[in-house]
């Protein structure tokens, strides 16, 4: 992370430099979307665009260059108003780029269209630009496509709010970033937090997850010596709800963490009070995934426990460790720069940045080696579910990256929402012994990747029950079981971050598959409408697809409840029946009702 935050301070001084310094025409400039932008967070430093200002020349060419692990759309315009057709990349996979040539003067703002809070400005010509002050806060204008409810407005002032539990009355949310818990008490957000922790707040880091059982209260973050500071691991305590605190912590797992994004961090409670908790990959190939750097790993028995197969591979981890650790001496001390090419040579005395950087990896070698063999925190314990109290097996493996996880109140099933990497968000039945199939499968495998996957203790491979080809960003899942939502009893709702939509999905009478009217849904995939060009990700009119509506994709009404609520990160029904919903960037909570 300090490496990272180095090469974001240099990417900002020369940044300043285009600012203030006259450019050569028919020049080329390159920016980068940075690694992990596709996550909130780095719109605070303007870090999402490496430079996020560019003063250039008319007749200049600006080259965008994807460096994340998503798909990203550079279009002209701005997130509140959309893009002014001046131009767009389409959808831009990883390494892919996307050039323009600049032929007339002006100040242009450009942004993604699937993470909107990815903004840049480009100046051309000699005229004057002042950096713009952009509001985070995303205007939203959220609409109920049901006559029968409405919205409004809950509480606001909150800061990253991402998950949220009521107890009783009272709600508690999560703020992200900072650690703290908030109380909301008879409808009043309060002054005073329940509870501030310390939390690595990087990429998807953080406080992440909340459920509860009567009066504890479980909650999944990553702790840090301080605030933004060091991190430690990703934990899983135990509270007591006195009221107005949550005191008396008590450390239930430990995670490994290896990276600041694929984290997981969402929490469930069954109806026998059982609590289950979600971790991504996290950049580590693990036990639990389906792509093994070892081939060896898949010759394991099926009647060997994981102890045994711990065991058994504590001498390659060993290896694994030692080759970590002269891997990363030998990179450090023939790359001064570190990991990213794209870094101009420091000037004066290299060494102390390299030094820096290996102690650094050293560490995380360490660390790695400490998890895989003598940890409470396996490394098998990313991309999985797993069963937190009473403690017990896992229940699922091969997960990507859930930010939803819900038991349904009328069968007692787990469902799990699922992101993937640029294609294929999940919506998942998760029954006991569940393979979800990463990293081989991602969406509906139609039976051509199941030969590849590893056979892991009986570990069963099910096809999602919905997905969508274009990723939206999925999160909250959240079964409706009130008076005012009567009507959509047997139904399932589901959020996603990237258009601000709350989606409806209709159960059919065993409560573990969905029903459809329209046709072109009937096969569980909502899926894009390939151009004449070939472009999967404009239509024929040019119109960049970045949600709802859009010509580009199969039509959804059938499965929309409500659209434009910001950035959704969680849904929970209240005590009284209505529906909340918390908005990230707005830093709301709204209620829906009838």
């Amino acid at each position: 992370m300090r490496n990272y935050l180095i090469f974001t301070l240099l990417s900002l001084i020369l940044s300043s430099f285009y600012m203030v310094n006259e450019v050569n025409a028919n020049s080329e400039f390159i920016v980068y979307n940075t690694k992990g932008s596709y996550n909130l967070g780095c719109e605070f430093d303007n870090t999402c665009f490496e430079p996020y200002f560019l003063k250039i020349g008319v007749g200049d060419t600006v080259t965008w260059i994807n460096n994340d692990d998503a798909i990203h759309v550079v279009v002209s315009g701005s997130p509140n108003d959309g893009s002014d057709g001046f131009f767009g990349s389409g959808s831009l996979k990883t390494n892919e780029a996307f050039s323009f040539t600049f032929d007339k003067e002006g100040n242009y703002q450009y942004f993604c269209t699937i993470h909107p809070w990815m903004n840049g400005f480009v100046t051309v010509g000699n005229i004057d630009f002042e950096e713009p002050e952009i509001n985070l806060k995303f205007e939203t204008n959220p609409v109920i496509l049901d006559s029968d409810f409405k919205i409004q407005e809950f509480v606001s002032g909150l800061i990253s709010p991402i998950n949220m539990e009521f107890l009783g009355e009272d709600l508690l949310v999560l703020e992200k970033n900072s650690g703290v818990v908030k109380h909301i008490k008879n409808n009043k957000l309060l002054d005073h937090p329940v509870l501030d922790v310390e939390v690595s707040n990087y990429g998807e880091q953080g406080l992440l997850g909340i459920t509860s059982v009567e009066n504890e209260v479980y909650l999944f973050f990553t702790e840090a010596f301080h605030d933004g500071g060091r991190t430690l691991e990703n934990r899983v305590y135990k509270y007591t709800w006195n009221g107005n605190e949550l005191v008396q912590p008590i450390l239930l797992k430990r995670i490994p963490l290896f990276d600041i994004v694929y984290v997981g961090g969402e929490l469930a409670s069954g109806l026998d009070g059982t609590v289950y908790a979600v971790t991504g990959e996290n950049y580590k190939t693990g036990l639990l995934q389906n792509h093994l750097k070892n081939e060896s790993y898949q010759h394991y028995s099926d009647t060997a426990s994981f102890d045994e197969k711990d065991r058994r591979t504590i001498l390659h981890s060993l290896t694994h460790a030692l080759s970590c650790v002269k891997i990363s001496f030998y990179h450090y001390t023939t790359n001064p720069v570190g990991w990213q090419s794209e870094q101009p040579d420091l000037p004066n005395n290299p060494l102390e940045f390299n030094l820096f950087n290996i102690l650094g990896n050293l560490d995380s070698c360490a660390r790695q080696f400490y998890y895989e063999n003598f940890s409470d925190g396996h490394w098998k314990d990313t991309s999985s579910i797993i069963q937190i109290e009473p403690k017990g097996e896992y229940v699922a493996i091969g997960i990507r990256n859930s930010f939803g996880l819900a038991v349904d109140p009328k069968t007692g099933y787990l469902w799990d929402t699922e992101n993937g990497p640029d294609t294929y968000d999940e919506i998942n039945l998760v029954e006991t012994k569940f393979n979800s199939g990463w990293a081989k499968i991602q969406g509906p495998s139609n039976g051509r990747l199941l030969p590849q996957l590893p056979n892991y203790e009986k570990y069963e491979y099910s096809e999602p029950e919905f997905s969508w080809e274009l990723p939206i960003g999925v999160t909250a899942i959240e079964f409706p079981n009130s008076k005012i939502f009567k009507k959509y009893e047997n139904f399932v709702f589901v959020a996603d971050v990237n258009n601000g939509i709350i989606y409806k999905f209709k159960l059919d009478d065993t409560r573990t598959k969905f029903v459809f009217e329209s046709p072109h849904l009937q096969d569980n995939v909502l899926n894009i409408i390939e151009n004449s060009e070939n472009s999967v990700h404009v239509d024929d009119t040019g119109c960049v697809i970045s949600g709802y509506p859009c010509s580009g994709i199969e039509p959804m009404d059938e499965i929309l409840f409500a659209k434009n609520l910001g950035v959704v990160t969680d849904m929970k029904f209240g005590p009284d029946g209505a529906l909340y919903v918390i908005s990230l960037m707005e830093g709301k909570i709204y209620r829906i009702a009838n």
